[in-house]
């Protein structure tokens, strides 16, 4: 018999443990489409009623208005959960009622348009999540969804239909739901519906006609519907030959997607190859300070992350990175992205990248999007570090008018230039400033301490070499500098992290009750992010119980932390074991962000971090914090017995 890798092994528990945690949860059937109009509310209505004249709890959550007298009249006869109204500007919205449908507890609920985005102020951004709390709870959801929703088809969708849509869902939704069919129609049999005005009103289905629905459209988007789907079947059948022991399944592949601020499009490509070759996805992307776009860099981490990528950083030296890392992780393909503005850039990372690993196979993706918003920094132009730097130079100068009064030689004032350039370096990490203080030393050099003294005139052939080298070496100094700078900051980042999780690993090996296990998560947090800490221990019932707080001088920042509103959402984080609050996706105008303290089965607790004006937390935090939780987390499975 043939023996499995570790790979194998690993993979094996991983799809065991999912599977074990998705028993636990209530069944999601998706309808799919591939274009509106395709009967996916008329079938999944269909089907509903089937089973509630079988005998089954059946209520409608929310079923989208439509002006088709068929799927409406279908709609009839069930009990359905009152929709919530929500004012926006001069309109007002329905929405589905979440809470209500909880407190119902139906045995199977329809919730139509999967892929919809709440209004503001409902608990969840996006409705998926509200199906998420549903399945949670118990309850089976029956929902519809169009093929162009998914994230990981976006850049198709967009490219053969010309419009970007932005309601989009993670993969995972689609690839991890119990059923998933197919409500499929003929392209001509859809066009005649939409003519014969059993999809939109006349004028909206002539604006249709003209723009989505023609007829190589829909049979394209047919075809990507059909084509998904069969990777789904693919996906599942290839975990179920892992769970039973047939080697047949291949784990061996590793797929590195590169990232940067632009390509969003990349990383989707990506994903499609991870999940054509079920293979384990990474995101590498550079530590870089000449990154502006910062916003739309974390934007793509996050999108990189919905599939589930492991995210990975590196600084310095991109292609080396991206080899050294591919060699240490077993990666066999590394996809990168070729941007037509940056092409003789990319392509020199492109052919440096294959020098230093030959064995790896190489994709290059097309970045460019049909229309891409260029993004402006917010960073507005360092006069103070201009100012600091002039200055610098300008003491350089005196500093060499007094050398050069005593005859010194004019190697020694080149050195003092070269030493102001060094000493600019550590003032900013912009490089237009090392260009400006090694081009001004070279000309103060030029003008002040060489004949004919007052000209920028060279009249000695040999004088432009020295120029060269000074320029040169001054600007290569200033980047060098830089670069070391930047690896300084990482390896003092790294060492941090090793002391923080060492010294609280110390400290919970020494715990011996509850309270001091609270009391060391509050203190290290504390310590960690210097904002005030909430922690809410839980009770055997999954409640919370009095709050332990830890502050600095910032204790006023609590005071808005203890409203009823505010507690019940730590209640929540509690009892659906996700984060929530300030700068996530789940009621995010709270006034702070909860994240549950869990013990692997059961959440025993829940942190709240009191941001700063809301700001997020850096990931380099957040990295720590969740080390910290997962740790005690482990820890309260002793201290909970005693």
């Amino acid at each position: 018999m043939q023996r499995q890798s570790p790979e194998q092994i690993l993979k094996k528990f991983e799809v065991k443990a999912k599977e074990e945690e998705k028993n636990k949860l209530a069944k999601l059937k998706i309808f799919l489409g591939y274009a509106a109009g395709s009967g996916k509310t008329y079938a999944m209505l269909s089907e509903a009623r089937t089973l509630r004249d079988n005998g089954v709890d059946v209520v409608l959550g929310y079923i989208e208005p439509h002006d088709r007298p068929e799927t409406m009249a279908l709609a009839q006869g069930f009990e359905s959960i009152a929709n919530l109204e929500i004012p926006y500007k001069n309109i007002v919205l329905k929405e589905f009622d979440l809470d209500a449908t909880l407190k119902r507890k139906p045995a199977l609920v329809l919730v139509d348009e999967l892929a919809h985005t709440n209004a503001k102020g409902l608990r969840n951004e996006k409705r998926f999540q509200d199906i998420e709390e549903l399945l949670k709870a118990g309850i089976d959801v029956y929902t519809t969804l169009n093929i162009q929703h998914l994230e990981s088809l976006n850049d198709l969708v967009a490219n053969i239909s010309k419009i970007e849509v932005k309601e989009r869902i993670p993969d995972r939704i689609f690839d991890e739901a119990d059923q998933v069919e197919l409500v499929d129609i003929e392209p001509n049999k859809l066009l005649k519906r939409m003519q014969d005005g059993k999809i939109y009103k006349e004028k909206q289905a002539k604006l249709a006609l003209e723009n989505f629905f023609r007829q190589e459209r829909l049979i394209a988007l047919r075809e990507i519907a059909l084509r998904r789907l069969a990777s789904r079947v693919n996906l599942r059948a290839s975990e179920q030959r892992l769970i039973n022991d047939d080697l047949a399944y291949h784990t061996g592949e590793h797929i590195l997607v590169c990232i940067n601020a632009s390509n969003a499009k990349v990383i989707r490509a990506a994903a499609r190859l991870a999940l054509a070759f079920h293979a384990k996805l990474s995101a590498l992307y550079i530590k870089n300070p000449n990154i502006k776009e910062e916003k739309a860099l974390e934007e793509n981490i996050e999108l990189a992350k919905s599939f589930d990528a492991e995210i990975i950083s590196v600084y310095d030296d991109i292609a080396r990175q991206i080899a050294e890392y591919s060699s240490l992780s077993n990666v066999s393909k590394i996809v990168l992205g070729k941007n037509k503005d940056k092409k003789k850039f990319k392509e020199e990372i492109f052919e440096a990248v294959a020098k230093k690993a030959p064995n790896i196979d190489l994709y290059l993706v097309n970045e460019n999007q049909i229309s891409t918003p260029k993004i402006r920094s917010k960073k507005g132009f360092d006069f103070l570090g201009f100012l600091k730097i002039t200055g610098v130079l300008l003491l350089a100068t005196f500093i060499a008018f007094v050398f050069h009064k005593f005859n010194t030689q004019p190697s020694n004032i080149v050195m003092i230039f070269i030493l102001a350039v060094f000493a600019s370096s550590f003032i900013s990490d912009n490089k237009i400033f090392a260009f400006y203080s090694s081009l001004v030393s070279v000309l103060i050099y030029n003008f002040f301490f060489l004949e004919p003294i007052f000209s920028l005139k060279v009249h000695d052939s040999g004088n432009i070499i020295t120029f060269t080298t000074m320029f040169i070496v001054g600007f290569l100094t200033a980047v060098f500098t830089r670069r070391l700078k930047l690896q300084s900051k990482e390896l003092t980042k790294r060492a941090y992290r090793t002391a923080i999780l060492l010294e609280n690993s110390e400290k919970l090996a020494r715990v011996k009750s509850k309270q001091e296990l609270w009391e060391q998560l509050g203190n290290q947090a504390l310590k960690l992010l210097n904002l005030p800490i909430i922690i809410y221990p839980i009770n055997k019932n999954n409640i919370l119980s009095k709050p332990l707080l830890f502050f600095n001088d910032d204790k006023q920042m609590l005071k808005n932390c203890f409203s009823a509103d505010e507690i019940a959402i730590a209640q929540w984080v509690a009892t659906n074991k996700e984060r929530a609050g300030v700068c996530t996706n789940t009621l995010p105008n709270a006034n702070a962000m909860y994240l549950p303290i869990e013990d692997g089965e059961k959440t025993k607790g829940v942190i709240g971090i009191v941001l700063k004006e809301k700001r997020p937390l850096q990931d380099f935090q957040y990295e720590i914090l969740s080390a910290l939780l997962n740790e005690v987390g482990v820890r309260t499975r002793d201290i909970f017995l005693l």
